[in-house]
């Protein structure tokens, strides 16, 4: 908890922004940004989204150490970290760190009756690109249901209502993509 704790504050002092400024710009009270930065608190993955949104980072930069600027980088899924969602199931960010990008890799690993609502965290992604790894997987979009199987894949606009679950009785993985 430490770790994201002095993570949060680093990120934040490096864009020399005030507690108060990062938090109007993630949406949450500044209070709340006090208690996570001194570590009595720990944040959700939504609050983690929305900080990241805040400082225009991605979600694994809370995670993993930058070290020197490189042309490519190679790491092993086994080496990343994962935190859990709160329907059942764990999300692994796979967001390069010292290459310019405009999008952000993850794996999004569902249980059976798992379930992903992008709402919840407050993403603003105006794309997603989303191939289902392992398993099926529902996606529940703009009110309309689709089901995807091992090996579908699908875009949309992440802006409109949506949220993906696990209907099946086998863990499901889906290779998420978002603009940002």
């Amino acid at each position: 908890m430490h770790a994201i704790a002095s993570k949060i504050r680093f990120l934040r002092e490096q864009q020399g922004l005030s507690q108060r400024a990062l938090a109007e710009a993630a949406g949450i009270s500044a209070a709340a940004l006090s208690q996570l930065e001194s570590g009595q608190t720990s944040p959700s993955v939504a609050t983690l989204e929305k900080l990241a949104d805040g400082l225009g980072v991605a979600v694994a930069a809370f995670f993993i150490e930058q070290g020197s600027e490189q042309d490519i980088e190679i790491f092993e899924l086994g080496d990343r970290p994962s935190v859990g969602l709160s329907h059942g199931g764990r999300f692994v960010p796979l967001t390069a760190l010292h290459q310019p990008t405009g999008f952000e890799p993850m794996l999004v690993q569902l249980e059976p009756g798992g379930s992903f609502d992008e709402n919840q965290y407050g993403i603003k992604s105006p794309q997603v690109f989303v191939w289902v790894r392992r398993g099926s997987a529902r996606l529940e979009f703009d009110g309309r249901v689709y089901d995807l199987q091992e090996t579908q894949s699908v875009y949309y606009d992440a802006r409109k209502p949506h949220n993906w679950r696990n209907i099946s009785d086998q863990a499901c993985e889906l290779l998420m993509v978002r603009s940002r």
